[in-house]
């Protein structure tokens, strides 16, 4: 819904409003058809539900203030003004939002945070709840996938995952459709079509299960698996409700990679200087157009992230706060392979989605034999290191047979380097 045309900022007439015209004060804010409604925290389980009716300019509020309208609805108002696209939509009104319209604030005057998490769990209910038909029409394909067998399936039918792609895109499935799009593509000639395959049919039966079970989920999986399902959330409601952490973010690797024709996606890591905390901004370009710029790997910058809602939060989102400190010398890291690989297992049972894992190693020597490249931990314990020829030989030559610090991508079998630090400075792979 677009805001009235014409309409005054009700917060110029109150420079309080205006400070409280911000996402942060509202624990929910949607629109519904010509109303606008939110949920404002005013003290331990207390929370005041705003409503706008916008064609009639009429705000209403449950808390005791007088005159009315309040300060409160008038932040409201004010915010949706400045930012009416990022207020999600809603299919109907809550029975709070009818109760305070036909005049009774009082009844509505508390919601508790029981009755919040519970809306909240029903509004992602009912985005999975709209897919019902698409996940009975997968889980068919996919049994009889598996029981006609891959390689039948793949050689009677050149075109085998196109038609189900089509489908699940249909029931808002994007993220899901967009996989099985690609894996339809991968050449039966390439030696690992099978591994890559059955990789991804594997992951989607999983959200096939969790879909059956969704009701004892925790809240977080839900976020999680509508994420991965493509049901992502908007980035605004991130910023204004997702996790926060300020910290100096060393900025310690980056990749940019082709993820269909016309589109790419770059991945930015940073790693937390006091909190320890990983995170990942997705950016996506299309077409010919650059990635933003800012996120050059070796530097420090300080400024505020935001997470998106998961089991195990990696990917996040950052606000316009972040300076420039210095660049990288060192970074903290695994001393040891079991470590790092306790910390996947702890991530993968409390997200099983995760299909990229943050490696970095410390005191680590990188070997080529029998033309395969590893990397060596203090223990003798050894992993796989996937690169190209060309990266292989700059590996060798950053570490010069002595032991580094470094940095990449594990996706549960092999590691790709992206960062080394050697003699005090972080170089690009």
């Amino acid at each position: 819904m677009a805001a009235p045309e014409k309409t005054p900022s009700l917060t110029a007439f109150d420079p309080r409003a205006t400070r409280l015209a911000q996402t942060r004060f509202f624990f929910e804010y949607f629109v519904c058809q010509q109303i606008i409604y939110a949920e404002m925290p005013a003290g331990e389980g207390v929370t005041y539900g705003l409503a706008i009716e916008v064609e009639k300019n009429r705000l209403h509020c449950t808390c005791d203030f007088r005159p009315q309208p309040c300060v409160h609805t008038l932040a409201l108002h004010g915010l949706f003004l400045l930012a009416p696209d990022n207020f999600p939509r809603a299919d109907e009104l809550p029975a709070w939002v009818q109760t305070l319209l036909a005049g009774q604030g009082g009844k509505a005057k508390r919601i508790t945070s029981v009755d919040q998490s519970a809306a909240r769990q029903q509004r992602r209910y009912e985005r999975l709840e709209r897919a019902t038909n698409g996940f009975e029409d997968l889980e068919g394909w996919l049994l009889d996938v598996m029981r006609r067998g891959l390689a039948t399936t793949v050689s009677e039918d050149p075109h085998w995952a196109a038609g189900i792609a089509t489908r699940v895109a249909d029931a808002s499935l994007t993220g899901l459709s967009r996989s099985l799009r690609l894996i339809g593509s991968i050449s039966s000639n390439q030696p690992d079509w099978a591994e890559k395959t059955l990789t991804v049919l594997a992951e989607t039966y999983l959200a096939v299960r969790a879909f059956r079970k969704r009701e004892t989920l925790p809240e977080a999986q839900i976020a999680e698996l509508q994420q991965w399902l493509g049901m992502v959330a908007k980035k605004a409601e991130v910023l204004a409700k997702g996790e926060q952490m300020t910290d100096a973010w060393a900025v310690i690797g980056q990749v940019e990679e082709a993820v269909e024709d016309q589109l790419k996606v770059r991945r930015t890591w940073l790693l937390g200087q006091t909190t320890h905390r990983y995170a990942l901004l997705l950016d996506y370009a299309f077409g010919g157009a650059p990635f933003v710029p800012g996120w050059s790997p070796g530097t420090i910058q300080r400024g505020t992230l935001a997470w998106y809602p998961s089991g195990w939060p990696l990917r996040a989102l950052p606000f316009d706060d972040f300076q420039y400190l210095s660049k990288i010398t060192r970074l903290e890291a695994y001393d040891d392979f079991p470590a790092f690989a306790a910390d996947y297992a702890r991530a993968v049972g409390a997200q099983p989605w995760i299909s990229i894992f943050p490696a970095i190693f410390s005191e680590v020597a990188i070997f080529f034999k029998n033309e395969h490249l590893f990397v060596m931990d203090t223990t003798g314990k050894i992993l796989p290191l996937r690169a190209t020829e060309k990266d292989i030989w700059r590996l060798l030559a950053l570490s010069g047979g002595h032991a580094v610090n470094l940095f990449g991508e594990w996706d549960g079998t092999v590691v790709r380097p992206l960062t080394v630090v050697a003699e005090g400075r972080l170089a690009v792979i």
